[in-house]
Protein backbone atom coordinates (compact mmCIF):
# COMPACT_ATOMS: atom_id res chain seq x y z
CA UNK A 1 0.00 0.00 0.00
CA UNK A 2 0.95 3.63 -0.50
CA UNK A 3 0.17 5.62 2.64
CA UNK A 4 0.59 9.35 3.16
CA UNK A 5 0.57 11.08 6.55
CA UNK A 6 -0.44 14.72 6.99
CA UNK A 7 1.28 16.07 10.10
CA UNK A 8 3.82 13.26 10.17
CA UNK A 9 6.07 15.16 12.58
CA UNK A 10 3.68 14.58 15.48
CA UNK A 11 4.88 12.17 18.15
CA UNK A 12 1.99 9.73 17.73
CA UNK A 13 1.60 10.04 13.96
CA UNK A 14 5.33 9.49 13.43
CA UNK A 15 5.19 6.24 15.40
CA UNK A 16 2.29 4.95 13.32
CA UNK A 17 4.16 5.89 10.14
CA UNK A 18 7.07 3.76 11.31
CA UNK A 19 4.69 0.85 11.95
CA UNK A 20 3.37 0.91 8.38
CA UNK A 21 6.89 1.27 7.01
CA UNK A 22 7.99 -1.81 8.97
CA UNK A 23 5.02 -3.67 7.49
CA UNK A 24 6.41 -3.11 4.01
CA UNK A 25 4.22 -0.23 2.88
CA UNK A 26 5.45 2.74 0.87
CA UNK A 27 5.14 5.67 3.28
CA UNK A 28 5.32 9.41 2.72
CA UNK A 29 4.37 12.38 4.83
CA UNK A 30 4.29 16.13 5.19
CA UNK A 31 4.53 18.63 8.00
CA UNK A 32 4.58 22.40 8.27
CA UNK A 33 8.20 22.49 9.44
CA UNK A 34 11.19 20.19 9.44
CA UNK A 35 12.15 18.75 12.81
CA UNK A 36 14.29 16.16 14.50
CA UNK A 37 11.42 13.70 14.04
CA UNK A 38 10.98 14.35 10.31
CA UNK A 39 14.76 14.07 9.81
CA UNK A 40 14.71 10.74 11.64
CA UNK A 41 11.82 9.44 9.52
CA UNK A 42 13.56 10.56 6.34
CA UNK A 43 16.69 8.66 7.38
CA UNK A 44 14.54 5.54 7.80
CA UNK A 45 13.34 5.77 4.21
CA UNK A 46 10.09 7.74 4.49
CA UNK A 47 9.61 10.45 1.87
CA UNK A 48 9.19 13.73 3.76
CA UNK A 49 7.86 16.99 2.34
CA UNK A 50 7.98 20.25 4.30
CA UNK A 51 4.79 22.25 3.87
CA UNK A 52 1.22 21.24 3.04
CA UNK A 53 0.42 21.35 -0.65
CA UNK A 54 -2.22 19.54 -2.69
CA UNK A 55 0.57 18.44 -5.06
CA UNK A 56 1.79 16.12 -2.30
CA UNK A 57 -1.32 13.96 -2.76
CA UNK A 58 -0.99 11.46 -5.60
CA UNK A 59 -3.73 9.60 -7.43
CA UNK A 60 -2.27 6.22 -6.55
CA UNK A 61 -2.33 6.71 -2.76
CA UNK A 62 -4.32 3.98 -1.02
CA UNK A 63 -4.74 5.77 2.30
CA UNK A 64 -4.18 9.21 3.79
CA UNK A 65 -3.86 9.45 7.58
CA UNK A 66 -4.00 12.88 9.16
CA UNK A 67 -3.09 14.33 12.54
CA UNK A 68 -5.94 15.54 14.77
CA UNK A 69 -4.33 18.97 14.47
CA UNK A 70 -5.11 19.10 10.74
CA UNK A 71 -7.92 21.53 9.94
CA UNK A 72 -10.74 20.90 7.40
CA UNK A 73 -9.31 23.53 5.04
CA UNK A 74 -5.96 21.73 4.76
CA UNK A 75 -5.10 21.51 1.03
CA UNK A 76 -3.82 17.93 1.23
CA UNK A 77 -6.88 16.78 3.15
CA UNK A 78 -9.17 18.42 0.60
CA UNK A 79 -7.26 17.00 -2.37
CA UNK A 80 -7.44 13.47 -0.97
CA UNK A 81 -11.14 13.90 -0.33
CA UNK A 82 -11.68 15.22 -3.86
CA UNK A 83 -9.83 12.23 -5.35
CA UNK A 84 -11.83 9.78 -3.27
CA UNK A 85 -8.79 8.46 -1.42
CA UNK A 86 -9.58 6.79 1.88
CA UNK A 87 -9.04 9.24 4.77
CA UNK A 88 -8.51 8.33 8.41
CA UNK A 89 -7.60 10.41 11.41
CA UNK A 90 -4.68 9.20 13.51
CA UNK A 91 -7.04 7.96 16.27
CA UNK A 92 -9.16 6.09 13.72
CA UNK A 93 -6.12 4.44 12.13
CA UNK A 94 -4.65 3.48 15.49
CA UNK A 95 -8.08 2.25 16.57
CA UNK A 96 -8.17 -0.15 13.63
CA UNK A 97 -4.76 -1.41 14.65
CA UNK A 98 -5.95 -2.13 18.19
CA UNK A 99 -8.47 -4.59 16.76
CA UNK A 100 -5.67 -6.65 15.23
CA UNK A 101 -3.69 -7.13 18.45
CA UNK A 102 -4.10 -7.92 22.12
CA UNK A 103 -3.94 -4.26 23.02
CA UNK A 104 -2.95 -2.64 26.29
CA UNK A 105 -3.90 1.05 26.27
CA UNK A 106 -2.59 3.50 28.86
CA UNK A 107 -4.47 6.75 29.48
CA UNK A 108 -4.49 9.45 32.12
CA UNK A 109 -4.03 13.15 32.63
CA UNK A 110 -0.46 12.66 33.87
CA UNK A 111 2.16 9.94 33.56
CA UNK A 112 0.80 8.02 30.60
CA UNK A 113 4.03 8.20 28.57
CA UNK A 114 6.05 6.95 31.53
CA UNK A 115 3.56 4.17 32.28
CA UNK A 116 3.36 3.13 28.61
CA UNK A 117 7.14 2.91 28.52
CA UNK A 118 7.22 0.86 31.72
CA UNK A 119 4.58 -1.60 30.48
CA UNK A 120 6.36 -1.97 27.15
CA UNK A 121 9.73 -2.58 28.79
CA UNK A 122 8.23 -5.07 31.25
CA UNK A 123 6.71 -7.10 28.41
CA UNK A 124 10.02 -7.02 26.54
CA UNK A 125 11.83 -8.24 29.65
CA UNK A 126 9.25 -11.01 30.01
CA UNK A 127 10.01 -12.17 26.47
CA UNK A 128 6.60 -11.21 25.06
CA UNK A 129 8.04 -9.04 22.26
CA UNK A 130 5.36 -6.31 22.07
CA UNK A 131 4.82 -3.60 19.50
CA UNK A 132 4.87 -0.25 21.33
CA UNK A 133 3.62 3.22 20.37
CA UNK A 134 4.50 5.81 23.00
CA UNK A 135 4.46 9.60 23.17
CA UNK A 136 8.15 10.02 23.93
CA UNK A 137 11.47 8.62 22.72
CA UNK A 138 13.05 5.75 24.65
CA UNK A 139 16.74 4.99 24.41
CA UNK A 140 15.85 1.32 24.86
CA UNK A 141 14.09 1.40 21.50
CA UNK A 142 17.26 2.55 19.78
CA UNK A 143 17.92 -0.86 18.30
CA UNK A 144 19.87 0.17 15.22
CA UNK A 145 23.08 1.99 14.44
CA UNK A 146 20.99 4.93 13.26
CA UNK A 147 19.00 5.59 16.43
CA UNK A 148 20.80 3.81 19.23
CA UNK A 149 21.69 7.11 20.90
CA UNK A 150 18.53 9.16 20.53
CA UNK A 151 16.02 6.34 20.88
CA UNK A 152 12.58 6.07 19.33
CA UNK A 153 8.89 6.43 20.11
CA UNK A 154 8.16 3.14 18.36
CA UNK A 155 9.12 -0.49 18.69
CA UNK A 156 8.08 -3.22 16.27
CA UNK A 157 7.43 -6.55 17.93
CA UNK A 158 6.54 -9.94 16.49
CA UNK A 159 3.93 -11.02 19.02
CA UNK A 160 0.20 -10.43 19.39
CA UNK A 161 0.77 -7.70 22.01
CA UNK A 162 0.39 -3.99 21.28
CA UNK A 163 1.03 -1.31 23.93
CA UNK A 164 -0.21 2.20 23.14
CA UNK A 165 -0.41 5.57 24.79
CA UNK A 166 -4.06 6.62 24.62
CA UNK A 167 -4.64 10.37 24.53
CA UNK A 168 -7.92 11.70 25.91
CA UNK A 169 -7.92 15.01 24.06
CA UNK A 170 -10.74 15.31 21.53
CA UNK A 171 -11.94 11.95 22.93
CA UNK A 172 -9.33 10.28 20.70
CA UNK A 173 -9.17 7.23 22.97
CA UNK A 174 -12.82 6.45 22.23
CA UNK A 175 -11.59 5.03 18.91
CA UNK A 176 -9.48 2.35 20.62
CA UNK A 177 -10.53 -1.21 21.47
CA UNK A 178 -8.05 -2.58 24.02
CA UNK A 179 -8.26 -5.81 25.98
CA UNK A 180 -6.61 -4.10 28.95
CA UNK A 181 -6.93 -0.43 29.91
CA UNK A 182 -4.76 1.42 32.39
CA UNK A 183 -5.83 4.84 33.71
CA UNK A 184 -3.13 6.53 35.75
CA UNK A 185 -5.33 9.40 36.99
CA UNK A 186 -8.04 11.85 35.92
CA UNK A 187 -7.68 15.62 36.24
CA UNK A 188 -9.26 18.85 35.06
CA UNK A 189 -7.36 18.75 31.78
CA UNK A 190 -8.35 19.90 28.25
CA UNK A 191 -11.40 21.82 29.45
CA UNK A 192 -11.24 23.80 26.20
CA UNK A 193 -12.64 20.63 24.64
CA UNK A 194 -14.46 18.86 27.48
CA UNK A 195 -15.97 22.06 28.95
CA UNK A 196 -16.37 20.54 32.42
CA UNK A 197 -14.70 18.02 34.72
CA UNK A 198 -17.95 16.05 34.67
CA UNK A 199 -17.48 15.53 30.93
CA UNK A 200 -13.87 14.47 31.47
CA UNK A 201 -15.03 11.73 33.84
CA UNK A 202 -17.78 10.71 31.42
CA UNK A 203 -15.32 10.24 28.53
CA UNK A 204 -12.89 8.25 30.68
CA UNK A 205 -15.73 5.96 31.72
CA UNK A 206 -16.61 5.38 28.08
CA UNK A 207 -12.96 4.56 27.35
CA UNK A 208 -12.75 2.10 30.23
CA UNK A 209 -15.92 0.27 29.23
CA UNK A 210 -14.78 0.09 25.60
CA UNK A 211 -12.42 -2.64 26.76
Amino acid sequence: MKIHFIGIGGIGVSALAQYYLEKGNKVSGSDLVASEITDFLKAKGIKIVVGNNEKNIKNDFDLVIYSPAVQPDNPEYNKAKHLGIKLQSYPEALGNLTKEYFTIAIAGAHGKSTTTAMVGLLLIKAGLDPTVIVGTKLKEFGNSAMNKTEGSNFRMGKSKYLVIEACEYDSSFSEYFPQITVVTNIDREHLDYFKSFKNVIKEFKKFIFNC
